[in-house]
């Protein structure tokens, strides 16, 4: 007798490829042609084209939404058809299914790695493996054979250790913090890497913070963008409890002319 779909864990896509293409519906297919029912969800699949180090941050802020033992294939490679790995991570009671790129270097900085298996079992591929669709022809296999219950150590061979990114962190000197927008989404919300617990440590009210982006100085940080007038500038806390510059009913990173790299400063 057939599992039902809630037998078997959650498969999570994050892709750049993007919806125009047929990239995304490909490796659903190739996991549907394993595991039928296998629960699929689409997390994103318009991470920035080789946004390696915005991916780091993505999964580690979305992973834990989802059930525990969720597969999560992450295909932000710009790497594809080099010698680069394919790793599988166990980590915080989820699998990751990811390239050897750092993409799971703030996960494991916050929750280690569990366990690492590098990926190289070709009897769980396709055939004929294309080098620059990995992700069809590797991770969507791989996925759903993971998903089936075949045990990690048949995919691969342990590892130890996994490649990292040199992720800037934001920098507190004890009046102030000097952090940095680091994503901006299809609102123009300009997403810095200033954590709310970290402008906790101002051990100042969030009204009496000042913050500062260019040469545009805002006071306090608002609980929604209605408590400013329609296309006025204002910081929030977004939902991943980052600190983030809007403009209500606007796009920021338009009217304020800023990408990520920005500098943004906190302090009372």
């Amino acid at each position: 007798m057939m599992k039902t779909a809630g037998a078997y864990p959650v498969i999570t896509l994050t892709t750049d490829f993007g919806l125009r293409d047929e990239y995304v519906g490909l490796m659903k297919g190739v996991i549907h042609g394993i595991n039928p029912v296998a629960p699929v969800i689409d997390l994103t699949h318009y991470i920035p084209p080789q946004d390696v180090l915005w991916t780091a941050h993505l999964i580690y802020y979305s992973f834990s939404y989802f059930p525990s033992g969720s597969v999560h294939v992450v295909v932000v490679d710009p790497g594809v058809g080099s010698s680069r790995k394919i790793m599988l991570v166990k980590a915080a009671g989820h699998y990751f299914l990811v390239p050897d790129n750092g993409l799971m270097t703030k996960v494991v900085a916050a929750y280690g790695a569990d366990e690492i298996w590098s990926i190289n079992n070709a009897r769980y591929f396709l055939d004929n493996i294309s080098s620059t669709f990995h992700g069809r022809d590797i991770f969507a296999p791989v996925a759903a054979y993971l998903s089936t219950g075949v045990e990690p150590m048949v995919l691969g061979i342990r590892e130890t250790e996994l490649y990292t990114l040199d992720i800037p962190e934001p920098d507190f000197t004890g009046k102030a913090i000097q952090g940095a927008v680091i994503h901006v989404d299809q609102f123009g919300n300009l997403i810095t890497n200033i954590e709310r617990e970290q402008l906790r440590r101002l051990s100042v009210r969030y009204p009496e913070l000042i913050i500062e982006i260019g040469a545009h100085q805002l006071t306090g940080i608002a609980k929604s963008y209605l408590k400013v007038d329609k296309h006025q500038v204002v910081a929030t806390i977004g939902s991943k409890g980052l600190l983030e510059i809007s403009v209500n009913q606007g796009n920021a990173a338009e009217q304020l002319g800023f990408d990520k790299g920005e500098p943004v400063q906190v302090h009372n």
